[in-house]
């Protein structure tokens, strides 16, 4: 089933269905008002109609959003949400709410960009307060008990994204990096009841099969894409053991919370995930946390797949970079675009630099 086909036959449930932007957000609040959030990243579109709303020197993750919601492919959407990921998000907001007319309810979630200390957490347990409000005044109230519910699935889920990292990491899971990421990115937009029997199937059918041979690398940056980057490393013999993406580790590796208030088990999850770049994380925590997979899987070096002009990351990456080659950890910095394939450069470029590591 498509993620079109899916999303449609949710909503004849009876479900609501929500766009959200990138990348961090309280999914488990949404589940338990019955809304299935429909990320929106990278949707195979070409960048037409957005090019006369946005700056050319806009990230494509931003223009291909608002691609979809020119080109009419949002129109079953019952709302949208916008966390404060980076300033270009915040800004394709104001032009859908106000320019466009979509006549969509437009919500939007700002999570603290210096998550250190109780402020920042009191801070991020009211903007959770105020958008369960919010959401009410549409879709009704909220039921503590769903909510309660789809935390421990959120938990859940979290667990067997573990499991998947973990595996990998020791080359127990018999799948190539671009099935690999094709399974973690379902989760997406598959409703918690869906998602986690599928899991569950993923694991069954492929844990326990070691893979010998491949060489390790740590894979950063925003999302795996162009995909035939992955597909390139399988024909390689390179295997991502671990990763350093917003739509991957840093997001989705989450410790359980044993607080009763369900809000402050959110706001636990929030600030246990690991450093980031678009909540203001300090260069130090990331060099550290990629120090870490490194020693941890014994990749031989970090491939850094930037999206171009992505602020927070082109912030960060040129230290890092430093930092890691100080330390002795071969770099490769990509700047892509979505959605592009593969060139002949980049290919060269990967070829030489997985051969400089083996």
């Amino acid at each position: 089933m498509t993620r079109k086909d899916y999303l449609l036959n949710q909503k004849q449930k009876g479900r609501h269905l929500f766009g959200v932007f990138p990348a961090q957000y309280p999914k488990e609040l949404l589940w338990a008002m019955d809304i299935v959030p429909a990320e929106i990243w990278d949707p195979p579109l070409e960048i037409t109609a957005a090019n006369a709303h946005l700056q050319p020197y806009i990230c494509s993750v931003v223009k291909l959003g608002l691609e979809l919601v020119l080109e009419g492919k949002c129109d079953m959407l019952d709302g949208f949400l916008f966390p404060h990921t980076c300033d270009s998000i915040q800004n394709i907001a104001s032009v859908i709410r106000d320019c466009l007319s979509e006549n969509k309810p437009c919500y939007f979630f700002y999570h603290p960009k210096n998550p250190h200390g109780k402020a920042a957490r009191d801070y991020y347990v009211l903007e959770l307060k105020n958008l369960t409000l919010s959401l009410e005044k549409q879709l009704g109230p909220l039921n503590p008990d769903a909510l309660k519910q789809r935390i421990q699935q959120g938990h859940k889920i979290s667990g067997l994204f573990g499991e998947f990292y973990d595996l990998r990491a020791k080359g127990k899971l018999d799948v190539g990096n671009r099935e690999f990421y094709e399974q973690l990115r379902r989760g997406e937009y598959l409703f918690p009841d869906d998602l986690i029997p599928e899991l569950e199937g993923f694991l069954a059918r492929n844990k326990g099969k070691e893979k010998k041979g491949l060489t390790p690398v740590i894979l950063s940056g925003v999302l795996p894409n162009p995909p035939e980057i992955l597909t390139l490393l399988d024909d390689l013999g390179v295997s991502v053991a671990h990763d350093d993406l917003l739509i991957g580790s840093r997001r989705l590796l989450v410790p359980p919370s044993n607080l009763k208030d369900p809000f402050k088990q959110l706001a636990e999850s929030y600030f246990s995930m690991p450093p980031c770049s678009t909540k203001g994380a300090p260069i130090v925590e990331r060099r550290e946390y990629l120090l870490h997979l490194i020693k941890a899987t014994g990749a031989k070096g970090v491939i850094f797949n930037v999206v171009k002009f992505c602020e927070p990351e082109w912030f960060d990456v040129p230290n890092l970079t430093d930092e890691l080659k100080k330390r002795g950890t071969s770099t490769l910095v990509l700047d892509t675009e979505l959605n592009q394939g593969l060139s002949g450069q980049m290919k060269t470029r990967v070829e030489a630099f997985v051969e400089m590591i083996s």
